[in-house]
């Protein structure tokens, strides 16, 4: 299994395609046309407002920080309620999106796949000191701590941290839990074929 750890240093801040505030782009996977296959970041989501198409693009979001938002797609699908961190929701990019905050700013956690590259799965978890939890790692896991600190693959992970593992095989990696409690986005990436 091959690893790689980054951290707040090797982000990028990025405007939104919008225009309406700005993304911390962790982690992406280039696409020939100057694109991306697949794209992790976090926003800051300061006032309500609509979302960037992004089309050809399988989004999931989750609450990371504040009360949470409604998010509106017009006629695509009904209006869900983002109020629980951690609980991922997964929707078009092409959808036409608004966002209604629910009191005040939020923090999400973005996951974006072009869905002619392939899928992801999302998922969020919070810990207390000493749980563990098993990872399978095929072919591409992506992890990022919330808040914390947990130890996986050989590497301590502090908060705002990532780490990429990579394994051919199906690969079991244990995690455990250093700090009081711990908050950590687990996403399983895979390309079609």
């Amino acid at each position: 299994m091959r690893v790689t750890a980054l951290g707040p240093a090797d982000y990028k801040r990025m405007p939104w395609k919008n225009g309406g505030g700005s993304t911390l782009e962790l982690l992406q996977d280039p696409a020939p046309d100057g694109g991306f296959n697949w794209r992790l970041s976090i926003a800051d989501v300061a006032t309500s407002g609509p979302f960037s198409a992004f089309n050809g693009i399988d989004r999931t979001i989750m609450l990371v920080k504040g009360h949470g938002m409604v998010l509106s797609f017009g006629d695509s699908a009904p209006p869900v309620v983002l109020s629980k961190p951690l609980q991922p929701h997964s929707f078009k990019g092409e959808w036409k999106t608004d966002c209604r905050l629910v009191d005040g700013p939020i923090q999400d956690f973005n996951v974006m796949v072009r869905h002619e590259w392939g899928a992801a799965s999302v998922n969020g978890f919070q810990f207390v000191e000493g749980q563990n939890l098993t990872l399978a790692v095929a072919p591409l896991v992506l992890l990022h701590l919330l808040e914390g600190s947990v130890s996986v693959a050989g590497h301590t992970m502090s908060e705002a941290d990532t780490l990429r593992l990579d394994s051919e095989t199906t690969a079991l990696t244990k995690l455990t839990v250093l700090s009081p409690k711990a908050r950590l986005v687990v996403i399983s990436l895979k390309a079609h074929g």
